[in-house]
């Protein structure tokens, strides 16, 4: 089997998995420190869910490097899809403070 169709099986098998990681966790979005916190444990997270995944395919691959680039792909996307929430919870801040700003307030 080719990396790139080793790559195509494991990409279904992850969203498949029922036992994928659920990040649930706490912080205040506008945080910098917590941000960063939050970061390198999604980090971990991916790197530990991974591990399975690791030895049941890496040395399957004919270049183990492109399933390291996998995971790190994995990271990136977890890590994309947490600074777009965080994002959105700036702005929903950001707003509410506007539409206070603009009732009236201090």
């Amino acid at each position: 089997m080719s990396d790139v169709e080793l790559i195509l099986e494991l990409t279904k098998l992850c969203r498949e998995d029922e036992e994928k990681p659920l990040f649930d966790q706490k912080f205040n979005p506008t945080d910098p420190i917590a941000i960063e916190i939050v970061m390198h444990e999604a980090d971990f997270a991916v790197e530990a869910y991974m591990d399975k995944w690791t030895k049941l395919y890496r040395h399957r691959f004919q270049q183990p490097e492109v399933y390291d680039r996998f995971v790190l792909e994995y990271q990136m996307r977890v890590r994309q899809n947490l600074k777009r929430m965080i994002a959105a919870a700036q702005r929903y801040i950001q707003d509410e403070i506007e539409e206070g700003d603009d009732d009236g307030g201090v």
